[in-house]
């Protein structure tokens, strides 16, 4: 019975938590998606305090009107106890399904002490990085790009340094700022100090990833931990729905240049367009310019070389040698090349930096491979969400020349505007290295199928099976019957909930 009750509200609330409380989006989103919860969620409702005070302040109030309503049924209609306590309980449940209301004036009224708590926060974590000497802050700040390039900078610079990074989905003030208090500066001096490290050196390094979604985002997390190193790995057309326009989004992730300590190491993605046209505009003189990437003259990879059994990078590098990176992605050479030039900075030594090398794995739901039964390769890139990534993730099936080739994917989300130029353009993509392209039925679904088919092909090259379905989960259900042997398969972006 209570199941029933709170059906609708938890429901609305679980929406509410997928737009992170933005009452706006909240609104917008339930209007689309209904009062009432129809078929299955991706997820579930994560009963953070905060959901907890908003869920029960909002049923409070509820309670409170259906009472006073019920109160004055009985002293004007009913003036029948078990009767008015049907009725209480009657308006009680009519209320749960307009809970949205209640929900919206709970998120109003606790603003204030939200805002008090996640401020106290903030200031203590402020106050504790400005505390630690020896802590150096590498900001990692992009459209796409970032948590690749946090992950190979752990694993490089952790040959040496005790390195701590944020972890997958921490990368808002508050968030970071919690996660600061709780883990930066934990480290003790190591009973047992590196062949390469001196006695009484402990120094630190937080690797900080900085969100963004709306202008001035990455400027706060700067004022919380400002960067003695920031690394701009990528601009494109992801959260253009809520920045509006390109120039927002090139002035908010260049926040972390502009907001970097004097004299800070700026290490910039030689092979984005926009980072390269850009720059200038945010570098202050006294910074130092690094710049990566394989269109680099000064890449320090070199003689690179994709390997399809061993699933990376075979590659050279000057004074360190032959190295081979874990990754899929061409741009894991870049971002090998950014932490080569960061741990040069910070003085580590070539048997260092390639011992941290061969420690990078690949990252989790990022162009992962992971071997399935009849020598099938799964490719897991379905925590992919830009334009750019899906290009490489493209460029990475396409080196499977012996395998039949299958690209399975929702398109991409707030691409704003740009919304059927970008899905276009993955279907000509597509059309040029996909066997068999698997989309799933949505709003952008039609336009990467458009590219597909109005994409001009040298002769004989046949076009991608295109197949549709209604659902991922029914997409995932009839892998079996569509998968064969030896194929390899990218599992391409994976909407949420508010998206579909």
């Amino acid at each position: 019975m209570g199941h029933i009750f709170f059906r609708a509200i938890k429901y609305q609330l679980y929406l509410l938590q997928l737009e992170n409380y933005e009452l706006t989006r909240f609104f917008k989103l339930l209007f689309k998606k209904g009062f009432w919860p129809k078929g299955e969620q991706r997820k579930e409702l994560v009963w953070t305090m905060k959901a907890l005070l908003i869920f029960g302040l909002a049923e409070v109030l509820i309670l409170g009107l259906s009472s006073v309503f019920a109160y004055w049924i009985f002293l004007n209609v009913l003036e029948n106890t078990a009767a008015t306590v049907v009725m209480l309980i009657a308006i009680f449940f009519i209320l749960q399904i307009l809970g949205f209301l209640f929900l919206s004036i709970s998120v109003i009224l606790l603003s204030p002490v939200d805002w008090l708590v996640k401020s106290v926060i903030i200031v203590r974590a402020k106050s504790k990085i400005k505390s630690l000497d020896k802590l150096k802050i590498i900001g990692v700040a992009g459209s796409y790009g970032k948590t690749t390039m946090k992950e190979v900078l752990k694993q490089v610079l952790g040959s040496r340094f005790k390195v701590q990074a944020t972890p997958e989905s921490v990368n808002t003030p508050v968030g970071i700022a919690r996660w600061a208090l709780k883990n930066v500066g934990s480290f003790s001096p190591s009973p047992q100090p590196s062949p390469t490290r001196g006695e009484g050196d402990y120094n630190e390094i937080a690797i900080v990833e900085m969100g963004e979604h709306y202008r001035g985002d990455v400027e706060e997390i700067c004022n919380i931990a400002k960067p003695d190193i920031a690394v701009v790995t990528g601009i494109d057309e992801a959260h253009l729905e809520r920045m509006q326009t390109m120039e927002n989004i090139i002035d908010t992730i260049f926040e972390i240049v502009s907001k970097a300590k004097p004299g800070a190491l700026v290490v910039l993605n030689g092979d984005d367009k926009n980072v390269v046209d850009h720059f200038k505009e945010y570098v202050w003189p006294d910074h130092k310019l690094a710049v990566y990437g394989q269109q680099n003259q000064e890449s320090r990879i070199k003689n690179q070389g994709f390997n399809t059994e061993k699933l990376g990078w075979d590659a050279e590098v000057e004074g360190v040698g032959k190295i081979f990176i874990n990754l899929l992605g061409e741009y894991g050479l870049g971002d090998v090349d950014a932490a080569i030039k960061i741990a040069k900075s910070l003085g580590m030594s070539n048997e260092d930096i390639k011992r941290g090398i061969a420690n990078i794995k690949p990252v989790p739901h990022r162009l992962q491979p992971i071997r399935s039964a009849g020598n099938i390769l799964v490719i897991d890139d379905s925590y992919n969400g830009n334009s750019e990534g899906v290009k490489e993730a493209i460029k990475v099936l396409s080196r499977f020349a012996n395998r039949r080739k299958i690209f399975i994917t929702p398109g991409l989300v707030e691409t704003g505007k740009a919304i059927i130029d970008v899905h276009k353009e993955i279907g000509r993509q597509l059309a040029t290295v996909a066997d068999v392209v698997i989309l799933i039925r949505n709003s952008v679904s039609g336009y990467i199928e458009s590219g597909i088919k109005n994409q001009e092909l040298r002769m004989g090259v046949k076009k991608p099976e295109i197949i549709i379905f209604d659902s991922a989960t029914e997409a995932h259900a009839a892998l079996g019957k569509i998968l064969k042997p030896n194929d390899v398969i990218v599992f391409q972006n994976d909407w949420g909930d508010q998206y579909i």
